[in-house]
């Protein structure tokens, strides 16, 4: 389980004994039944910040299958125009020389798909131009039945992809620190409540008995395995790539990745050993949607980590 459901069971737990032996203890002016209200909301806090993690992790995929396709079409492209002309022709030499400042750049991050982007344009602008002047009419550059039209629709697209990246992982972090904050104040009422009914027990030997269901060791569970960057990737574009946190991953422990695939899977019924420097996993579909989670366990407890989603696209 997840921190903020060890700490709802230790509400469920307070608040049965509180309910059964003194119903009308307040703590700060929350009774037994407020202590449940407090607990159900992180429930509700739960699913706000999963939505926001899969929102977050889908933007990162997107802008990173954009870039893949603006660094494709950048290289491709002006491969495909030395192939299509011929330097043995004065004109068409002059032709490929426009190509020359975009070899000069090499696309390995987005700033440079993109510079490089605008030098394979004007180069194909004119050799396109040139191809139609011919007679017969010679076609336009093509490399896998996209062109010049669909390196300048990437290139407009990636900035507003880039954005999107910016604001959903801070639209993510906002939710995590949400929940962390409403876990934390529910582990302090319950703190609170336990403090209480352990006073009251010096004089209730039932209730003293009873304390021993509230289980308060939950924290002594493992650190969670964090999850930095899911992504779709590998030597076809159908595995989903997966990098962890820094210092999440201890060996002392056994980690876990888990997996299923939406609408194939029932559950989790999918795992393997979480490898530090990243695990790849798959090949799956284009349209098929994954979830993913760790596990850490040691001999005596278990952790998981938020559910992460990610939905294969089309490069």
């Amino acid at each position: 389980m997840e921190y903020y459901q060890a700490i709802q069971n230790r509400a469920g737990q307070t608040s049965a004994v509180t309910t059964q032996f003194l119903p009308a203890l307040t703590v700060g002016g929350v009774t037994a039944a407020g202590l449940i209200t407090q607990s159900t909301a992180l429930e509700g806090l739960a699913t706000i910040r999963d939505n926001a993690l899969a929102d977050s992790d889908a933007a990162r995929n997107a802008e990173n299958q954009g870039f893949l396709l603006l660094q494709y079409l950048d290289l491709s492209l002006p491969a495909a125009a030395e192939a299509e002309l011929n330097d043995d022709v004065v004109a068409e030499a002059a032709l490929l020389d426009l190509l020359d400042p975009a070899y000069a750049i090499t696309p390995r991050t987005t700033e440079n798909a993109l510079e490089r982007a605008k030098k394979v344009l004007a180069a194909l602008t004119k050799i396109n131009a040139y191809l139609m002047t011919q007679i017969p009419s010679r076609p336009a550059i093509t490399a896998a039945g996209k062109n010049a039209s669909n390196l300048s629709a990437a290139a407009l697209a990636q900035p507003a992809l880039e954005q999107a990246v910016d604001d959903r992982a801070a639209a993510a972090s906002t939710a995590r620190s949400s929940l962390r904050i409403a876990a934390n104040t529910l582990d302090r009422l319950n703190k609170r409540f336990y403090s209480r009914l352990k006073a009251e027990a010096r004089t209730n030997l039932p209730l003293a008995n009873a304390l021993n269901q509230i289980d308060t060791d939950y924290e002594a569970g493992p650190e969670t395995l964090g999850i930095r960057a899911l992504l779709q990737g590998g030597a076809d574009n159908l595995h989903l790539l997966i990098a962890y946190e820094s210092g999440t991953y201890h060996a002392a422990v056994t980690n876990t990745l888990e997996w299923m695939v939406v609408g194939v899977d029932s559950t989790f019924t999918h795992s393997t050993p979480a490898d530090p420097s990243g695990n790849a996993l798959g090949p799956f579909a284009v349209g098929q949607t994954v979830k993913i989670r760790t596990r850490t366990r040691t001999a005596h407890a278990t952790t998981l980590g938020s559910v992460r989603t990610l939905t294969l696209l089309n490069l």
